[in-house]
């Protein structure tokens, strides 16, 4: 039993250490979002753009900007043109 409380506690931990990566990559996102929106115009041609709500990157530049760690399989991000060496896991560093 405190096998299982301890695991509890320990995905409590890791859950609200990822709420919080997610929500330091939603404001990075969102000002150099807003940076970028007033400084370039122009690159509204742009093929790749990410909009909110959606997990499609053209390529490991613009995932590393919201994950910077990269994403495993399981991640709705994930794609396989992006993971190189195979191992389950795209851009990781």
């Amino acid at each position: 039993m405190d096998t299982l409380k301890s695991e509890k506690e320990s995905l409590e931990k890791e859950i609200s250490n990822l709420e919080e990566e997610v929500a330091s990559a939603k404001s990075q996102l969102s000002s150099s979002s807003t940076a970028s929106n007033s400084s370039n115009s122009s690159s509204s041609n742009s093929t790749s753009t990410i909009s909110s709500g959606n997990n499609d990157f053209a390529n490991c530049t613009e995932l590393r900007t919201v994950y910077p760690n990269g994403v495993a399989s399981s991640h709705p991000a994930y794609t396989s043109k992006m993971d190189r060496d195979k191992d389950g896991y795209a851009c990781e560093r």
